[in-house]
Parts: C-alpha cells; structure tokens; sequence
C-alpha cells in the first residue's frame, strides 16, 4: 500500500499555474505542428501517384497508395546526379575554407595590444553592414578568372567578419592564466593559438562550420549569377529550375539534356517534392550530430564569468 500513497514533497500548482502551463504546451505544440506540417505536405506529395494526386486535388498529406516512381524518376537523371555532387564537393571545400581564415583573424583581433585594433574592428564591422553589391561582386569574380569555374563557389567564401567576431568572442573568454602559463613556458603567438585556443574553440568551429555548410547547400544565387556550364550548377539551383517550371511533366527537361517521359503514373507535382526531399535528407542527416555544438557556440561569449 505504501507504493500509492501520495509525495508529501510533491508541489501543488495553483489554478493559474496550471492555466499557464497548459497554454504553453498549446502553443508550443501549435508551433511545432506549424513546422512539421510543409515537411510532412512535401513527403506526402512525393509518395503520391497521378491518379490519387487528382482525385485529392493535389492536396496530399498521407498517401493512400504510395509509390516510388517520383523518385526513381529523379534519380535516374544524371545532371540531378552531377549537380547534387557539385555541391557535395562545394560544401567539403567551402567550408574549410570559410574557417581557414577565421581562427588567426579572430586570434589577432582578441590580442588588445595589437596595433589599431579599433580601426581593424570598425573595418569588419562596416563589412558586415555594407556589401559591395552584385555588379561590384561579379565585376571582381570576372577579373579573377573565376566566372563559370567551381572555385567561383570556394573562393568568397574565405574568412568572414561575423565568424571572426564570434571567434574574438570566445579568445577574449579564455582565462588570463592560461595565456601567462604559456608565456612562461615560452610559448610563440603561433604556438598558442595552436595549442590553447584552437582546441577550445572546437564547439565553436563546429557551429560555424553547420552555419558555412548549410549555407553552402542550400545556396543557388551564385550558381544563376556565375555559372553557364551546366556541369557545374548546384543542386538548390536545378530544383529551382524544376519548381518554376510549368505543371506539364514532359516539359520538365531542366534535370537532364535529354527529354523527360512519364507514362502518366507520376505528376510533375511529385517530381518537385521528391527532389526537395532528396536534397534535405544530407542535412538531416549531419545536423543531430552537430546540435549540441551548434547550441552551445551560439551562447560562447555572451556570458563571462
């Protein structure tokens, strides 16, 4: 009998405790199905056939008959192919890249003895709030040589303000201790950027990194704006080609040079959201690996103790 009897410790809640707590689970959970409803609407359509995509209006959440051919379809196209590896191989690249200059930039300016550090700091500040344009920008990629070539995508990437502030952020957090101790021990600038402050800015970098690496995949600006090759277009780029394309299946040729054919079991409908699934399930994939870092980079600095 002692197994039902009640908590002395346990705390009661008033009326209006309750009352609060019940309206944030509403609205918390209407949130959540605010989010979950456009991935939930887009898996739906891709698993849905011609004749049951007509019937619904094409209006489908739970498919009554799934079916594969949306995505067989699209992975039998070899530009859908070429382009969703150019972008793989994009993200591999343009990320390092945008950390390759980040560490030692934010290193230096975290140093308060450095020579006009209030100068450099204005410098990046007004970069980040003004932009050279899209003219001034392609005018410079044209000089570079890099129009129409895959390193048009790595190069900008180099360095950024805003990553080398967040970096300046947490150096600025490292104990004094720790930079006296590697002083004494003689330690060079080089040496202890290397050894202190790069190994604690691991969860840092992996935040930055899951921000250059979305960024990366989900871009299809540049590829409009530099690209002409079609080798050479990313996968964000031919599913906006393929969703601003008209609702006739056959018209559908911007995953191929070839002429797409559908036997009439799969609507264009399916196509679109098949592919959109199709490049979402990467950074899916990497994203719950790198969540803690991600949360805990976005708070490093903003609390000092």
């Amino acid at each position: 009998m002692a197994l039902f009897k009640r908590n002395p410790n346990k705390i009661k809640l008033t009326h209006a405790e309750r009352l609060y707590q019940a309206i944030i689970i509403i609205i918390v959970g209407l949130v959540t199905l605010t989010c979950l409803f456009p991935l939930i609407y887009v898996i739906g359509m891709s698993f849905t056939g011609q004749a049951e995509m007509v019937e619904k209006n094409y209006f489908v959440i739970i498919p009554e008959n799934p079916t594969l051919l949306a995505y067989q379809t699209i992975l039998k196209k070899s530009n859908f192919w070429s382009s969703f590896l150019i972008s793989v191989f994009r993200v591999l690249l343009g990320v390092p890249a945008a950390l390759l200059l980040t560490v030692p930039g934010g290193y230096v300016l975290a140093n308060k003895q450095m020579p006009g550090r209030r100068w450099f700091m204005i410098y990046f500040i007004i970069t980040m709030i003004l932009g050279g344009g899209t003219i001034p920008t392609y005018l410079l990629m044209r000089d570079l040589h890099l129009l129409n070539t895959f390193w048009v995508y790595i190069v900008p990437a180099f360095g950024g303000a805003f990553n080398m502030l967040i970096v300046k952020l947490f150096v600025e957090g490292i104990p004094t201790e720790i930079i006296e101790s590697a002083d004494l021990d003689g330690a060079s600038e080089m040496q202890k950027m290397l050894h202190i402050a790069v190994p604690l800015l691991v969860p840092t970098l992996c935040a930055l990194g899951l921000f250059a690496a979305v960024g990366h995949w989900n871009s299809w600006f540049d590829a409009m704006l530099y690209i002409r090759d079609e080798n050479l277009r990313t996968v964000q780029y031919v599913i906006r080609e393929l969703l601003l394309s008209s609702g006739s299946a056959e018209s559908l040729d911007s995953l191929g040079n070839t002429t797409l054919v559908i036997t009439g079991k799969v609507t264009s409908e399916a196509l679109k959201m098949a592919s959109v699934v199709v490049a979402l399930i990467p950074i899916l994939c990497v994203y719950p690996f790198l969540q803690k870092y991600f949360i805990y980079g976005m708070y490093t600095g903003s609390v000092k103790g």
